[in-house]
């Protein structure tokens, strides 16, 4: 069961690196338009991505969230929503 979810998780991630293009043919609006012609050519997509994972604060959140805590299942599903919760509120204030 586990390897068919990590399976299913693994696929759509890289469906997702994949499919989504680095910005829309049409900018949706003038700002974005305005954003674009700013923004330096050495912005990429997987370029944010390995920024992310060079992220200390990020690779800690993830490694919370994904670590087990008690019996598993549904108590683990809580718990790890609880943290990204309090993480994301500690980052607002």
């Amino acid at each position: 069961m586990f390897y068919i979810i990590g399976g299913v998780a693994t696929l759509l991630l890289i469906l997702v690196i994949i499919v989504f293009k680095e910005k829309p043919k049409y900018p949706p609006s003038r700002a974005q338009s305005l954003s674009y012609a700013l923004t330096s050519p050495d912005a990429s997509y997987l370029g944010s991505i390995a920024r992310l994972f060079k992220n200390l604060n990020f690779v800690l959140l993830v490694i919370t969230y994904e670590t087990p805590r008690g019996g598993g299942g549904e108590q683990h599903q809580q718990s790890a929503h609880c943290c990204v919760r309090g993480s994301s509120l500690r980052g607002r204030w």
